[in-house]
């Protein structure tokens, strides 16, 4: 993303720091982190897929079949968003015959740290308010 001029007429305020500012600018471009976190935050900001990866750290494991039946979509919609979340690696399978069970990845930073999110919004009092509507 080219850089836009920073000078004193970019906004009101009173002093620039030109430098520091040119220096967050390469510093946040240049973070290869943020990349991958905005990855998995896409593949995980769904809101099916965000239940799925809950159900998941509920219940340890899951078929294709259960999350279907849990999610009220049909097993393709499910398969779907399994796909992306396997593709950042939020989740692992194994297979037990003809049946695929699904879990999430723990060795990947990012879905532990969703379970943490799981498990504080589990024992806190936490509510979340969205666009006025308070929802838990």
């Amino acid at each position: 993303m080219p850089g836009r001029e920073i000078t004193d007429q970019s906004c009101i305020r009173i002093n620039v720091d030109a430098e520091k500012l040119e220096s967050l600018r390469k510093d946040a471009f240049s973070n290869d982190h943020i990349v991958a976190m905005s990855a998995f935050m896409s593949a995980a900001g769904n809101e099916t897929r965000l239940r799925i990866l809950y159900v998941l750290w509920r219940s340890n494991e899951l078929c294709v079949c259960d999350l279907s039946d849990i999610c009220g979509i049909t097993q393709p919609a499910v398969s779907r968003h399994l796909k992306i979340m396997r593709e950042k690696v939020l989740v692992e399978s194994r297979r037990d015959a003809q049946t695929v069970y699904y879990r999430i990845y723990m060795d990947n930073p990012f879905a532990r740290m969703l379970v943490s999110l799981f498990k504080e919004q589990e024992t806190s009092d936490i509510s979340l308010v969205l666009d006025g509507l308070q929802t838990l």
